[in-house]
């Protein structure tokens, strides 16, 4: 009956408004569930032929599609509209913003991104996530702030302290918003781009996934070889098609051509490429590829430095004066002083200009090309930054090529992740738009249109689609695809289950230790590790020496937050037996803090007596790394902890122990929350940092520990009770 009257109050909500200003246009055909293309009034009249065709196409495929015309509606509005329409009758599955739809800029919600952590005292602008998880997760809770006066499409959001502490988008979203380009009518890249996606829809109707490419940048993942191997290997579990005759796939490393720009620009235009993986750095117009090439040989390897010191001069002469920087470069890296005086010769500079436009991938090169890829996955930084007027994501869209979508973050992303998780579903006719409704974390977003799907080839008879709306809280449905022959649905399971509260700690154990797929064993032992901390223990223990390099990567980061003593033989096993592995070893040694220095000292001496050892270098190494990281904690402790100490650096060592939670400051940040002589505003950062602990074995100390706490300030109490909830274990990390 609630539920009943909660649907009736948002029927009558969103009938009242788009009544009295806005134009909705009804579905064409009745089916299970529905789309709803939102779309400003301008954008509407400039392509109100290409829009009709667009919404037509969706239909032909057997998704009834609303148009729902906007004024000035601010999100929240649009937002209402959105939610009544999933609580109908056919429920709304996804929607698509076209144009100048508003874009939320969502504060007090770092912990729902995967690496931002900006203080929110900078600029609105910056320290802001622009984010459409406002628009498609009807389970977050935000205030109104303010809008923006120069930038009147933004709308700024603080995420409320009584709102769900986790993303579970309940729809799908996407955004189609034109480049704008100086000379180039913003309209008319609008119009070209929906003609493209519905000739598509009608030509290709039957493509299935049988070529796929993927690259990687340097620096991505510690450039490690290992980890590279480790998802070509996943990726041939996901999508075996691709490894059979007729399907191709291929394989890019940044230093395999020197540079990889052309062979990737060429490869992207490639006829029949279905998709183009992309793992690098980034930056809103730059796809970061390549630095200085590696090499061996003396005059390279002289050319490189002297390349290196014309640009550092370069830059300080400019704050310093010529001389203070070549003198300072010349000293500091005992080099000839004419190797720095190179960095004022004009011709120089305009030949390492040149060079470097050679390394990376610019928005500027994509507007000439005629990119092929029916979906590019832009794993970087901003690369999907659809608040600027020309950004990397849009530019392989709004171009004379076949590219019908992409993926990309709006601000910046962490490299250890999951990006392939669940790719396998788009062989068997996933929507691009549930792919990254499964996948998203606060900055994810899916540019072009999420209805787009390739032909299922993978799991013929069933529609993954329909489930994953109609078959949602079904948690009998989700039981019997566990033993589905698709390993990425029966991961798939797991988490479905796991979101209703169907996968008890027993269940996720299970599914680890009896299962030979990588892709299952990953997502049980994130789910484990995420919501039943307490019970993960032998799991984490197993999967730090998982036979997949990402299992092993994330349960080393997993072992750090969980920081139970007993973990510490698995953790100094892991380092000692694969110290070779580049990423897992730098996963490892920065996690060292979470532990007792002198317990894993200890350890590593007992296990490094019973090893055969041709060189300890590598222990002695280690061993060293565990002193200087203890004792810059303590000095940090002792910091935290001194009353005169400056502001500025006590927040330092507040908010080290977001990305780090390290279990031996739990009691200093909580006695410095409790001192109601130290400033407010850090006492409000000691709190939202403990918010970071939601994995930690003494999570439940933390939260007893913040319920003693007396908060009389608004703010203080405020964040406590979010952070509390954050720890808690029905509102804190679910996937």
């Amino acid at each position: 009956m609630r539920q009943k009257t909660i649907i009736l109050s948002l029927l009558a909500m969103a009938t009242a408004w788009t009544a009295s200003a806005q134009e909705v246009i009804p579905p064409g055909v009745q089916t299970p569930t529905t789309f709803a293309i939102v779309v400003d009034r301008a954008s509407y009249r400039q392509a109100e032929t290409e829009l009709t065709d667009y919404k037509r196409s969706i239909e032909a495929d057997g998704l009834g599609a609303y148009v729902l015309i906007t004024d000035s509606l601010p999100p929240d509005s649009i937002r209402a509209w959105l939610q009544a329409k999933h609580a109908g009758r056919r429920p709304l599955e996804g929607c698509v913003l076209v144009g100048d739809v508003p874009i939320p800029m969502l504060r007090d919600a770092q912990h729902l991104t995967s690496a931002f952590k900006m203080d929110q005292r900078a600029d609105w602008r910056d320290s802001s996530v622009p984010s459409d998880r406002y628009y498609d997760d009807f389970g977050l809770r935000f205030d109104y702030l303010k809008r923006d006066e120069g930038r009147p499409l933004y709308y700024y959001y603080s995420l409320r302290a009584d709102s769900r502490q986790y993303l579970a988008p309940d729809i799908y979203s996407a955004r189609i918003k034109p480049l704008e380009l100086d000379g180039r009518d913003k309209y008319q890249l609008l119009r070209d781009y929906l003609r493209k996606v519905v000739c598509e829809k009608r030509t290709r109707a039957d493509n299935a996934l049988d070529s796929l490419s993927m690259a990687r940048g340097h620096g991505y993942n510690s450039e490690d070889r290992i980890a590279w191997a480790g998802e070509q290997l996943a990726l041939r579990e996901q999508l075996p098609q691709l490894f059979r005759p007729g399907g191709t796939v291929k394989f890019f490393d940044f230093d395999t051509e020197y540079p990889a720009k052309p062979a990737l620009l060429n490869e992207v235009q490639t006829q029949g490429l279905d998709v183009m993986l992309f793992h690098h750095h980034g930056a809103p117009d730059t796809q970061y590829l390549n630095g200085y090439e590696n090499v061996s040989a003396v005059q390279p390897s002289i050319a490189n430095v002297k390349r290196f010191l014309r640009s550092k001069v370069a830059s300080m002469a400019r704050r310093k004066g010529r001389e203070e920087a070549v003198a300072y470069y010349a000293k500091t890296y005992g080099v000839p002083r004419e190797w720095c005086e190179e960095a004022f010769d004009p011709a120089l500079q305009e030949a390492d200009s040149l060079q470097n436009l050679t390394l990376d991938i610019y928005t500027t090169d994509l507007h000439a090309l005629r990119p092929q890829a029916r979906f590019v996955m832009l794993d970087a930084c901003f690369n999907g930054s659809f608040y600027e007027k020309d950004y990397i994501a849009g530019a392989y869209l709004f171009n004379g090529g076949g590219t019908i979508a992409t993926q990309g973050g709006t601000v910046n992303t962490i490299q250890d992740k999951w990006p392939d998780e669940f790719l396998g579903l788009l062989a068997a006719g996933m929507r691009l738009g549930q792919f990254n409704r499964l996948v998203c974390f606060l900055e994810n977003h899916l540019m072009g249109d999420p209805t787009f799907h390739f032909r299922n080839t993978a799991l013929p008879g069933e529609d993954i689609n329909r489930a994953l709306v109609l078959q949602e809280n079904n948690a009998k449905y989700w039981r019997k695809q566990l033993r589905a022959p698709l390993p990425d649905l029966r991961a798939l399971a797991l988490r479905q289950l796991s979101r209703l509260g169907q996968a008890p700690a027993s269940l996720l154990a299970e599914a680890y230790f009896q299962s030979d797929s990588f892709v299952v064993r990953l997502e049980a032992m994130r789910l484990l590790a995420l919501n039943h901390p307490e019970d993960a223990l032998p799991v984490l223990e197993a999967a730090v020496n998982d036979g997949y390099e990402l299992i092993r990567r994330f349960a080393a980061e997993y072992i750090e937050k969980n920081a139970d003593p007993k973990l510490i033989p698995a953790y100094v096993s892991a380092y000692l037996g694969r110290q070779h592995e580049k990423r897992l070893g730098f996963k490892i040694q920065q996690g060292l803090a979470a532990f007792d220095a002198q317990a894993l000292l200890d350890e590593i001496d007992r296990q490094a007596a019973a090893r055969i050892l041709y060189d300890d270098t590598h222990v002695a190494q280690l061993k060293d790394q565990i002193k200087r990281t203890d004792q810059g904690k303590r000095r940090d402790l002792a910091e935290l902890a001194d009353t005169a100490a400056k502001a500025s650096r006590v927040r330092l060592d507040i908010v080290v122990y977001r990305n780090h939670p390290s279990a031996r400051a739990i009691q200093p940040l909580l006695d410095f929350i409790a001192d109601d002589t130290r400033e407010m505003r850090l006492r409000i950062t000691a709190v939202e940092t403990l918010g970071w602990y939601n994995e930690n074995y003494r999570r439940r100390d933390i939260i007893s520990g913040l319920q003693r706490i007396q908060a009389a300030d608004p703010a203080l109490k405020n964040e406590i009770a979010k952070t509390i909830r954050r720890l808690s274990p029905d509102g804190g990390a679910h996937e």
